[in-house]
């Protein structure tokens, strides 16, 4: 059992498979590991390293910090950081070489008049309409960056859906501001994982994939089905076993009543940890090979499931990952709390849920 009380196990073999795997289906195009959110929650570090072992190029982050974080672990890779800067952060982002996203012609302003020293990458709004500037705007803001322009992309906002035509769409506008714009050597990208597995015309020069890389489905579908394999496991352990009576109740509100004499196992976990109260009467958890219904409301600290004659206190529980020949998965817990596998790994609370990094290669 664990030292936690509840933990995650981030294995870096199934980081090294996914990679590998995607970079097969980049079919020559470079690859950027999206490690923002700590790495969907999987550990930023760790992964970012696996990552770059198993052949991604460069890195994609969220904030200054997160950025901060990989450098001082001693990553020289590129790292581009994808939301706009505010003017105080851009001095920490050429001190820690990393490249910068200008997303309007403020902002293409704003990079150009700190530094010549800085590099930035030009995001293109083509239907996303959350970030990024206008196709009419490309010129004027090219001609601000100027020698600073190392790379130029868009985002897709629906390639992970049956309904190709948004993405064709989006690839079809991209490739409209690359006709009419010379870029030099500026890397162009576009695929996220989605559009890396199933629009090949987005990959462009390199591919940035984030949700894939962890071995979820970019679509919620089964991982399996594209060859990807799952890094996160989130186990937790039976503190408690007892008896009720039919009848009684379990949690707050007593949500679940006992139709005949059973067993339950007490497990501490809960929506501090991650474990989302959503899942109340939902879900399902594995304990000695077998899946066991999880009982009334998920309360902040503790859960409870059912259990039989078999189980006992310090039993491992696997609320994520596998066990024997069972197996829940981020795709399952997301269908059943209403929500998607990006929101499960990514919740999963790292001041309360100690990881552990296995490589079994």
């Amino acid at each position: 059992m664990s030292p936690s009380r509840t933990w995650a196990e981030i294995d870096l073999s199934a980081i090294h498979h996914n990679v590998l795997e995607l970079k097969r289906r980049a079919n020559g195009s470079r690859l950027m590991a999206v490690v923002k959110a700590d790495a969907y929650g999987h550990g930023a570090v760790p992964v970012a390293k696996a990552a770059l072992e198993a052949g991604a190029e460069s890195l994609a982050v969220v904030t200054v910090e997160e950025g901060r974080e990989i450098r001082e672990a001693g990553v020289s890779a590129p790292i581009l950081v994808f939301t706009d800067l505010s003017p105080e952060k851009l001095p920490l982002a050429v001190s820690l070489g990393l490249a910068v996203t200008a997303h309007s012609i403020e902002s293409a302003k704003r990079i150009s008049e700190h530094s010549d020293e800085i590099s930035a990458h030009l995001k293109v709004n083509t239907g996303m309409n959350r970030w990024g500037v206008a196709p009419s705007e490309v010129g004027e803001a090219k001609k601000i960056l100027g020698d600073r322009l190392a790379g130029i992309y868009t985002h897709f906002a629906s390639a992970d859906s049956d309904d190709k035509e948004a993405t064709e769409a989006q690839i079809w506008a991209f490739d409209g501001v690359l006709a009419a714009h010379s870029f030099g050597g500026a890397l162009v990208h576009a695929a996220n994982s989605a559009a890396t597995l199933w629009h090949p015309g987005s990959r462009y020069d390199l591919v940035r994939t984030g949700v894939a890389v962890y071995g979820l489905h970019p679509a919620g579908g089964d991982a399996d089905s594209e060859d990807l394999r799952p890094a996160m496991s989130l186990k937790s352990y039976v503190a408690d076993v007892r008896r009720l009576a039919a009848g009684e109740g379990v949690s707050y509100g007593l949500t679940f009543r006992a139709g005949e004499d059973m067993f339950a196992a007490t497990v501490p976990v809960g929506y501090a940890e991650g474990y989302r109260r959503a899942l109340s009467g939902k879900s399902e958890a594995i304990v000695r090979g077998r899946r066991r219904r999880l009982l009334g409301r998920v309360t902040m600290d503790a859960s409870v499931f059912a259990a039989d004659e078999e189980v006992s206190v310090g039993d491992e529980v696997v609320l994520l990952g596998r066990q024997g020949g069972e197996r829940v998965s981020a795709e399952e817990l997301g269908f059943r709390a209403g929500t998607i596998n990006y929101e499960i790994t990514t919740g999963v609370n790292p001041r309360r849920v100690e990881r552990s990094f296995l490589d079994v290669r």
